[in-house]
């Protein structure tokens, strides 16, 4: 049977010549998508589950609601788990509701909702999931391994409104 990720599972991502990144299942949305954060850190594979463990204290360089395909075939391997770091910014979005739309604001787990402000509808984001390769294309390509695309800028979290700003907590 399939083993889901859990919250806290730390991973390592592969990249050339025995090193790793590494990442952690920071936070869920419904039953099947996953918060990967993807820390600033790069481990040789001899140390890969005692440091990957230590890094989940580095900084968040690229944070992404996705799947856990890369898990699931084994692409990513889990070597332990940690509790989530507090200052993890997990995300807010917004959400249309009604017709005509009127707009919430929901936070990165969609359990929590509150009607969004004028600016908020403006300027906060949409819910987007992406495939777990863009994660680590977007690693690849912040080492110089691979061509930077703009795409990738929408997985840094700098700037991003978060659920801990939006709704006084977690």
């Amino acid at each position: 049977m399939r083993q889901r990720p859990k919250l806290g599972d730390v991973f390592v991502v592969p990249l050339d010549d025995g090193k790793f990144g590494v990442g952690q299942v920071v936070g869920t949305y419904g039953k099947e998508s996953y918060f990967f954060a993807i820390f600033d850190v790069v481990i040789p594979l001899e140390h890969a589950n005692r440091q990957a463990v230590e890094a989940v204290d580095r900084p968040v360089l690229f944070l992404a609601l996705s799947m856990d395909a890369k898990l699931y075939a084994g692409h990513w391997r889990v070597v332990g788990q940690e509790p989530v770091p507090p200052e993890v910014p997990l995300p807010a979005y917004k959400e249309a509701v009604g017709s005509p739309p009127n707009f919430e604001v929901v936070d990165y787990s969609g359990t929590r909702r509150r009607p969004a402000t004028a600016a908020e509808a403006h300027t906060l984001p949409n819910r987007k999931v992406v495939a777990p390769v863009r994660v680590e294309k977007a690693l690849r390509a912040h080492l110089g391994l691979e061509p930077w695309l703009d795409a990738f800028n929408e997985l840094r979290p700098e700037g991003r409104a978060t659920t801990a700003d939006l709704f006084n907590r977690r």
